[in-house]
């Protein structure tokens, strides 16, 4: 999950970058699963039981592997343990509530969102200063807290409104999060790269004036 410190770091180490690149492969199963997840809910005939289920399931492995993941904005694993047993526990309700209803599944997988979309909102403008691809964690935030309006606000939600809204969300986070995982893999080399440009640029001033 694209995870982030709401209160946000002020800065990079060159240990965290090399910290946050090492996860890179976390957000890559993480993205795959959510995607195909996301598909199969968007295209299966669901009864709500099944639903529940299914998405009961899928959240339970986002929350394993969100436990494992490192933050993306650097800050301490503190955040991704919280936002693991978090998803984990939203999961486990969904999966073992008895006889679920529309109601039941809208309103946890609602409030799960607002909760994440609030939360990577916050740290995608907190750090928009370290984190090159905040854009990118900023639209992923801004969905999650509409798609949780529009969970939350429905309380007739129909089945077939329900599977669209949790299946499209899902389906959309996972590839972001494939996106930003191959961003993060990437990251000590392009702020390697944007070092030494920097320092190239502050330079030839200098070496102009020497001539």
């Amino acid at each position: 999950m694209l995870v982030t410190n709401p209160f946000g770091p002020g800065s990079w180490t060159r240990d965290q970058v090399e910290n946050i690149s090492k996860g890179w492969w976390v957000l890559l199963v993480s993205g795959v699963l959510s995607a195909v997840a996301g598909g199969i809910i968007i295209l299966t005939d669901w009864s709500v039981a099944d639903l529940a289920f299914v998405v009961g399931v899928v959240l339970v492995f986002r929350g394993f592997f969100t436990l494992f993941s490192v933050p993306i904005d650097g800050s301490i694993r503190a955040w991704s343990i919280v936002v693991g047993l978090l998803e984990l526990g939203v999961g486990i309700a969904v999966w073992t509530w008895p006889g679920p209803t529309l109601l039941v599944i809208a309103t946890w997988i609602g409030w799960l969102l607002l909760f994440r979309g609030v939360m990577t909102v916050t740290g995608a403008v907190v750090a928009r200063g370290i984190i090159p691809f905040w854009g990118i964690v900023l639209g992923v935030g801004i969905l999650e807290v509409a798609a949780s309006f529009y969970l939350l606000a429905r309380p007739g939600l129909t089945l077939v409104a329900t599977i669209l809204a949790i299946g499209l969300t899902t389906m959309f986070y996972g590839v972001v999060e494939i996106v930003a995982a191959f961003e993060v893999k990437h990251l000590p080399r392009r702020l390697a790269q944007a070092a030494r440009t920097v320092d190239g640029t502050s330079t030839r001033p200098l070496e102009s004036a020497t001539a």
